[in-house]
């Protein structure tokens, strides 16, 4: 049986295995941590796996939920759009489960006319294609080759940026308008645009019944690989398991790490590789999950998002019955100034409790349990004419022989992405050439430029 390597034990590298074994290989999954999970890890708190990430499963997500269906038999439940966020100092809310007409005319007051008629042909074309929804698409590389010289703040107005850009980019990206640009923004709009479910046994209990699942992979965690060196059409992975250093040679490897982390591997043996995936803009995300005695939430009003000047970025229940289950996320910028690796958990938990203090029932009901992580590399932010350095980097990859990357740089940061190009790898190197083309490259393809009007 043929061999492979995949780096990195998150969900990208859990995909990319996934789909080698179904080609038959025999695969080597090498993990730094002492389990798997990487970004969509959980903890367990009060007897109970909680998930820091990830856990929001597409009703679109075809992919995964194929590979879901191969573990076996796991129930789903709904997890719903509930979320509010305070404008001139009063509660605006967006609920997706009721009252559709009017929250229809809450997106198109806060977006205003202008940012409607910017986001209309953006969202016309992730409906009418799905593909459309995931990074390096023809629409979205077009899109990139008229407005990536701008941010998405320039690029929507003021009111729009703020109010309805800025909720989706600091949550999915961490970043704030000015940080994101137009031509990845069909990645966030396929994330709105779907409704969700969220599995019941979490994404531990699916981590513990892929381990289960596995026939032909081999969990090497706790192996940290530090650089690889390609020479005579193979690659060397240089690694090491606490003291020990080890060197081991294949044929085929995918490495699944975010590009920061990808980009240290290549450091002495392609620079320029190297110096391309450092060019990937990531952003760290504080992630607190806290249980209270009593439920901080109404059924009415399950989440918040707040505006740039706080550094809590969003707060909410952590499923649609756990209302005494608060998971807080910091993100953005005033973030960034705020909140470091070295910040105190406890401290940074009761930031979050001031913030939200005058919109949950957070005075009087005490705190029972929380669990805390800082993330970097955290949320990815692409760049600016992404596409472009894609393309570079499958130039620069092309020569070396069984070596493919994929992680949530490629397609996208949604599972159902990372998924997408877990598949896009391993197709490549076993050999099959890249999957799939959607019906505008048909029609680049053909000579025809699709519509781009915006």
């Amino acid at each position: 049986m043929s061999r492979a390597a995949v780096i990195g034990g998150g969900i990208s590298g859990i995909a990319t295995a996934y789909y080698l074994q179904q080609y038959g290989l025999d695969v080597h999954l090498y993990e730094s941590n002492s389990q798997l999970g990487g970004r969509i890890g959980s903890e367990c708190i009060d007897g109970r796996w909680l998930d820091f990430g990830g856990k929001n499963i597409g009703r679109k997500y075809r992919r995964f939920r194929e590979f879901v269906a191969d573990l076996g038999e796991q129930d789903f439940e709904y997890f719903g759009f509930n979320t509010s966020q305070v404008i001139r100092g009063r509660v605006v809310r967006l609920n997706k489960e009721k009252a559709r007409l009017y929250n229809l005319f809450r997106v198109l007051t806060l977006a205003g006319p202008v940012g409607i008629l910017k986001l209309i042909p953006l969202i016309r074309a992730v409906h009418k294609d799905r593909e459309q929804g995931f990074l390096n698409t023809p629409y979205f590389n077009a899109i990139a080759d008229r407005f990536d010289h701008e941010s998405l703040a320039s690029f929507f107005p003021k009111s729009c940026a703020g109010h309805i850009i800025r909720p989706v980019t600091v949550r999915m990206n961490g970043a704030e308008p000015e940080e994101c640009y137009p031509g990845n923004f069909g990645s966030n709009l396929a994330l709105v645009l779907d409704s969700y479910e969220q599995l019941r046994c979490g994404m531990q209990g699916m981590l513990e019944r892929f381990q289960a699942y596995v026939r032909s992979v081999t969990l090497f965690t706790g192996h940290h690989v530090q650089a690889l060196e390609c020479r005579n059409g193979k690659t060397v992975l240089h690694y090491t398991c606490g003291a020990e250093s080890f060197q081991k040679e294949y044929s085929k490897v995918v490495v699944a790490l975010p590009a920061v982390q990808a980009a240290e591997l290549f450091r002495h043996s392609a620079p320029e590789l190297s110096a391309l995936l450092g060019q990937v803009q990531y952003y760290p995300v504080a992630v607190a999950i806290a249980r209270y005695r009593e439920e901080v939430f109404t059924d009415v009003q399950r989440a918040m998002v707040f505006d740039r000047s706080s550094p809590l970025s969003n707060a909410g229940a952590y499923g649609i019955r756990d209302l005494d289950i608060v998971r807080y996320t910091f993100s953005g910028k005033t973030a960034r100034s705020m909140i470091t690796r070295e910040s105190d958990p406890d401290e940074v938990v009761s930031l979050g409790e001031k913030i939200v203090k005058p919109y949950f029932n957070i005075e009087k009901n005490s705190r029972t349990s929380f669990t805390y992580k800082y993330i970097w590399p955290g949320l990815c932010a692409y760049s600016p004419h992404h596409y472009r350095r894609l393309e570079k980097l499958d130039e620069l990859i092309k020569p070396l022989k069984g070596l493919s990357l994929t992680g949530d740089y490629r397609r996208g940061a949604s599972l159902e992405a990372c998924f997408r190009a877990a598949a896009e790898a391993a197709d490549l190197v076993k050999g099959g050439g890249l999957r799939g083309c959607s019906r505008i490259h048909k029609e680049l393809c053909a000579g025809r430029d699709p519509d781009i009007t915006v």
